[in-house]
Formats: structure tokens, C-alpha cells, sequence
């Protein structure tokens, strides 16, 4: 998520070379339960990719964004929003920069919607989207297509909800996005995202980048090392304008300016920011490292807690939100 695209920009990596380890435990604060799901995540991880961002580790939603939205440390973001807001299925949805198709079948296979319509700039993404769609068997209930959403008209009143999942950020003109969500929700729809909302173009302040740098440099080295280089990272630095552009250009292009335009256009439900200002910034490119092991869950763990006592006692703010905004036209 966000940064994995970018992850080589600002994570200044040391010339040393370092080597993976992990400590096997027991965790008393744990159930037998857990214990052994987490044990059991920790023999599939041997052989299987590594994630390499905050939002890919399984332990980091299931201990710390899940528990922040939703309550329930097993309860992602789209079913906490399904049991609160769509207990009976809608007629008809759109899902706005829908990428491979992950949010429309999820939301179709636990009834959110009876059908969806889905848009996404990159042909190769719809075609994947299709391609999951028929998969799953919910093709039937799913209409893909490829558009620029910065110039892109909607039909009026056409839909009762509308879904974006952290594709928000990849919009320049935000003005005419928000103008269509609010046209083509029905009145009384609700517009649903999970988005970063940290600042443009990646440039971290500089408390962020102070405050980040310390927690990582607070990690023992045998959980920083590069994914991809094989480095202890022992910097995280704050990328140039012409490095955002040359990897992608609408990365972030104004995250910092959607929760206003939302605000202008809608009127704002719930909101339930999940951090990810120094978490997401300190395990890119290094979340692999922590494996499930009782020792690397500690570690997480401590982490987490960093970060919410960064949040609570200084001027930053959450980088990522869930937010549910309604149309009363």
C-alpha cells in the first residue's frame, strides 16, 4: 500500500549486509489459540512471499489497524462498514479506482450490494478484475470499464453507494472527483473510503521524519534488514519532488487535500483513522523481517504503542483513515 512502489526513494540503507533471525517464545499474553494461528502463519511464511509494507503483514491488521477499525482484531474495514451501515444489500454500487476487483467481489460475497459497477484507468487492472470476477462466479453481478476518474461524468442520482480503497490519493482533480461522487449518489447514499491522507507527494514533515527515524533506529538490526537490497536500513529520508514523478506522479499527488474536499461536499458518518505516520514510513521495505514468533510480536507490538503515544501527545496526525460520508443533497 502506498509505499511499495516507492520503497527504494527514502529508505537510506548502510553498506553492511545483515542476515534474517527471529527468537522462538511463548506469549502469555496470548491464547493457546492465537498462539497456534500465529504459529501456523509463521511455517507459511517460510515459503511463501514476504510482505514488504506496514498494510501486508498479517499480525499488523489483525493486532493494530483491524482493532482501530472495526473493534475486532478479525474484522477487516469492509465488513466492519458492512455490519454497521449495510445490513441490507444496496440495488446498485460503484467501486471508484477499483484496481484487480479485490473490494467489489468481497463486498458482492457478503452482500453489500446487489450489483456493482467498477472503474479503473488501468486496462490491465480491469482486466484482472474481470478475470477474478468470473472466478468467483460474480461476473454476472459486476460491470467493468476503463476511465479517467480526474474527467470522467456520471449519470445524476444513478447509485446507491459508492466505494473507494485507497485509490482517492492517485486523484489530481479532486474538485471534479468529489462533484461526481455527490452527483451520481442517490440522496441519503453514503460514499465510502480507506484512504491515505498523509502529505502530498510523500513530503514528510519534519517531526514525522524526527519521530520516525528514532522508533527505527529503536529496532534491534536484525529486523531492519532491506528486502530489497539485503541492508540494514538505518535512515528513512524524505523523497524529492522530481524522484515522486519519475516513479509515478499521481502517487499522493494531494492526499492531504481529500478529507477537506470531502468535507465540503459531504456530510462525514464516522471516521476512524488507523495510524500508519511513523509505521508505515519505519516497516517499509523491512516488515518481512517480523516473523510470528513471540519475539517479533513484542517487538510489533511495542511499535504500535510508539505510535500511539506519538499520535496522542504531539501535532501528527493519523496518515490513513476509514470515513463514511453521506450525500444530503
Amino acid at each position: 500500500m502506498v509505499l511499495k512502489a516507492l520503497r527504494n526513494l527514502f529508505a537510506g540503507n548502510a553498506s553492511r549486509e545483515g542476515e534474517h533471525s527471529a527468537n522462538n517464545g511463548s506469549d502469555n499474553e496470548l491464547t493457546r489459540e492465537e498462539n497456534d494461528h500465529w504459529a501456523k502463519r509463521a511455517r507459511e511464511l517460510a515459503s511463501g512471499a514476504l510482505p514488504t509494507a506496514w498494510s501486508d503483514h498479517e499480525y499488523v491488521n489483525a493486532k493494530y489497524i483491524h482493532p482501530m477499525v472495526s473493534g475486532d482484531p478479525r474484522v477487516g474495514w469492509l465488513e466492519a462498514t458492512a455490519k454497521r451501515y449495510f445490513q441490507t444489500p444496496v440495488d446498485k454500487a460503484l467501486s471508484l479506482g477499483c484496481g484487480g476487483g479485490n473490494l467489489e467481489c468481497h463486498a458482492l460475497h457478503i452482500d453489500m450490494a446487489r450489483h456493482f459497477d467498477a472503474f479503473d484507468a488501468s486496462p490491465g487492472s480491469i482486466e484482472l478484475a474481470r478475470e477474478l470476477a468470473r472466478k468467483h462466479e460474480l461476473h454476472h453481478r459486476v460491470d467493468y470499464a476503463v476511465a479517467d476518474l480526474n474527467v470522467h461524468e456520471f449519470a445524476e442520482n444513478h447509485y446507491d453507494a459508492v466505494f473507494a480503497g485507497q485509490s482517492v490519493h492517485h486523484i489530481a482533480n479532486l474538485e471534479h472527483y468529489f462533484a461526481q461522487v455527490k452527483k451520481t449518489l442517490k440522496p441519503g447514499g453514503l460514499f465510502v473510503i480507506n484512504e491515505f491522507v498523509g502529505p502530498n507527494q510523500f513530503q514528510w514533515t519534519d517531526l514525522q521524519l524526527q519521530e520516525a527515524n528514532a522508533l527505527l533506529r529503536s529496532i534491534p538490526e536484525k529486523y531492519r534488514i532491506s528486502m530489497s537490497t539485503g541492508n540494514v536500513v538505518d535512515t528513512i529520508g524524505r523523497p524529492t519532488i522530481e524522484q515522486m514523478n519519475a516513479v509515478d506522479p499521481t502517487e499522493a499527488i494531494r492526499s492531504e487535500d481529500i478529507l477537506p474536499g470531502i468535507r465540503e461536499h459531504f456530510d462525514v458518518v464516522s471516521q476512524h483513522d488507523f495510524g500508519g505516520t511513523l509505521l508505515q514510513l519505519v516497516l517499509n521495505d523491512i516488515a518481512g523481517n517480523f516473523t510470528y514468533s513471540a519475539d517479533c510480536r513484542r517487538e510489533l507490538d511495542r511499535l504500535f504503542e510508539v505510535e500511539k503515544e506519538v499520535l496522542a501527545t504531539t501535532e501528527l496526525t493519523a496518515d490513513f483513515t476509514l470515513l463514511v460520508a453521506q450525500n444530503n443533497k
